[in-house]
């Protein structure tokens, strides 16, 4: 009986071990690049990565904007003969590292614009390669519109899943 009890605290102490190791490790993408601190809009607030490193060169610092991601989007799409489901993660090319900011304080228009536009697309209409460079420029499209002007440069696909 006193082996079975000294056995399982050493499992227990191992498996906890190993528990708080794993834990306390970043996984590589998110160890590359600083996060956005969480802010009180929750998960919009912390729905951003930005990265802008200012660049020195010539007559000052250049500004080439960074990136920022925006949390993954997962939406129905609009096939009518069978459900399907769309898991698509965008980061967005920014024009400069000030718009971040811009980005951040309009999350949820952001958000809801594509998601609206992601559901109203169907399978058939995203599964070629022109299909998703198609939607790439209309997701840049949006966002810009929302801004009345260019901030984003680019938006790029980091997760692209349909099931």
């Amino acid at each position: 009986m006193k082996m079975i009890i000294i056995g399982l605290v050493v499992g227990l102490g191992i498996g906890g071990g190993v528990f708080f190791f794993m834990k306390g490790q970043a996984p590589a993408s998110v160890a590359e690049a600083p996060r956005a601190a969480p802010s009180e809009e929750g998960e919009e607030g912390a729905a951003a990565e930005r990265v802008a490193d200012a660049e020195p060169g010539g007559d000052g610092p250049k500004d080439d904007g960074g990136i920022y991601e925006l949390e993954p989007f997962i939406v129905n799409l609009a096939d009518i003969t069978k459900v399907r489901y769309l898991k698509i993660t965008v980061k967005l090319d920014l024009v400069r590292s000030k718009h971040a900011e811009d980005l951040n304080n309009n999350l949820p228009q952001i958000r809801d614009t594509l998601i609206l536009l992601l559901s109203s697309k169907d399978f058939a209409a995203i599964r070629t390669v022109e299909g998703k460079m198609e939607l790439r420029d209309e997701i840049l499209q949006r966002v810009n519109a929302i801004f009345r002007s260019n901030k984003v440069k680019m938006a790029y696909f980091t997760d692209f899943v349909t099931q």
